[in-house]
């Protein structure tokens, strides 16, 4: 089967990076990261395939970088032990892209958002993030340059309910809506 989309030609490389992204949302399993990059060719620009890492956190794009890649592009799960850091870019992300020189683009599944990340004109590590313990860690944020609509299933997908009981300190529940 031919993927179509990997043979559109996008007029910038933000566009086929949100592109992609939004094909993403669309098909890649929400459980895992999934990925890839964007060439510059003859009239403009071209995503990859998507690949999928099958693990919740990290995608292996290596086997799609040459001397042509100008961008990646992944998306960040949303669950329960990263809901606090899947709107950054992580580390290991913006490191990557200040050591290849390209541009990063992410997708957030916890608030649909698409996030670029140029090392040559974003300051890194630039957001501070506060814990209750004192830790202080800083986290790159990049700027939105594009959304996605929640997909159906996502939609109400964990609500967050502030339960009070007598003589005890606050509970939170969690309840999963369809």
């Amino acid at each position: 089967m031919v993927n179509l989309f990997a043979l559109a030609v996008f007029a910038t490389m933000d566009d086929a990076a949100i592109a992609a992204l939004k094909h993403a949302a669309q098909i890649c399993d929400p459980r895992y990261e999934c990925g890839g990059v964007v060439r510059r060719v003859p009239g403009g620009f071209e995503a990859s395939p998507l690949i999928s890492s099958k693990k919740p956190f990290g995608v292996d794009l290596g086997e799609f970088y040459g001397p042509d890649v100008v961008a990646d592009f992944h998306t960040h799960i949303c669950s329960i032990h990263n809901v606090m850091f899947a709107d950054f870019f992580s580390p290991a992300d913006a490191a990557a892209n200040q050591g290849l020189h390209t541009v990063g683009y992410m997708l957030s599944l916890c608030d649909w958002n698409i996030r670029r990340y140029d090392p040559a004109q974003d300051d890194r590590d630039d957001e501070e993030v506060d814990f209750h313990s004192g830790l202080v860690i800083y986290l790159t944020c990049g700027h939105i340059v594009g959304w996605v609509p929640a997909t159906p299933w996502e939609r109400g997908w964990l609500q967050f309910t502030a339960v009070r009981r007598a003589g005890k300190p606050p509970a939170l529940k969690l309840s999963v809506h369809h």
